[in-house]
């Protein structure tokens, strides 16, 4: 069930899956243009498993709220949000996953509270700015002239239209902030690495991609796994977001790597 909690001034909806016996707690980041509905396939497993998760619409995404501070989706603010609403429902020493942009938040987070994780994943993501910047800078100029229900019916739709989550698609891309959309594609385009920042924590990291993602290229995410010491699992018969294509093999794989921490 969808609850709204007031954080950093504003209300975010948020989703929490409830174990039967709590093991620990998760939390998860969706990633660019998404929402926690993202997880509600691997939600519901984790918490079968005995995690605690908590996973909810980044400001200005889906259901939460459309901010009205000029920093609100630059990447401190966005990460911010995530150790604010984990600390808010009282989640001790969580796990940590980013999906996508969701990745580059997650780092942030850890880096700006390097004391509250117990591990974090990257999952699909990449060490720093999206390799499709062009792209990005693209929409961003397209979003001067055009409203996102312009966008939607110009490129979007097309896109997503043979999707089984076609309506979820639609339905929160017309309720997203377009600042947000700038304020996002603007972080895919910036963010630097921070790699050092996050071997001086000493927290467990554990890179995950599914073996046809397409957003940073493998060998990135390949790379990016030695320069963390972390290990890196390959999700089979999955592309970009396993958490969908395959939700019970992401399960086995994060619990597998949680438990043994």
């Amino acid at each position: 069930m969808t609850t709204f909690v007031e954080i950093q001034g504003e209300n975010l909806a948020v989703e929490i899956y409830e174990p039967k016996v709590r093991i620990a707690d998760v939390v998860l980041v969706h990633g660019y243009t998404g929402s926690k509905e993202d997880f509600n396939l691997i939600g519901p497993l984790l918490a079968d498993a005995g995690y605690r998760v908590l996973t909810f619409d980044n400001r200005g995404q889906h259901e939460s709220a459309h901010s009205k501070r000029e920093d609100a989706y630059q990447i401190h603010s966005l990460a911010r949000d995530v150790i604010d609403i984990a600390h808010h429902h009282g989640f001790e020493k969580p796990h940590l996953l980013g999906h996508s942009m969701g990745g580059l938040v997650a780092q942030r987070a850890v880096v700006d509270a390097p004391n509250y994780w117990s591990s974090f994943t990257l999952f699909c993501s990449g060490p720093h700015y999206s390799p499709k910047a062009k792209e990005l800078e693209t929409l961003l100029h397209l979003l001067k002239t055009m409203t996102m229900a312009d966008l939607w019916s110009a490129y979007k739709e097309e896109e997503d239209k043979l999707s089984p989550r076609y309506e979820l698609f639609k339905k929160r891309w017309h309720a997203s902030d377009p600042e947000s959309l700038k304020g996002t594609s603007q972080l895919l385009i910036d963010t630097q690495p921070v790699i050092t920042e996050l071997l001086a924590t000493k927290i467990p990291a554990h890179v995950i991609y599914g073996e046809n993602d397409d957003a940073w290229p493998l060998e990135m995410q390949d790379q990016m796994a030695k320069d963390l010491s972390a290990p890196r699992t390959i999700i089979k018969d999955a592309g970009h977001c396993p958490n969908e294509d395959q939700p019970e093999e992401t399960v086995k794989v994060l619990t597998n790597f949680w438990s043994g921490l």
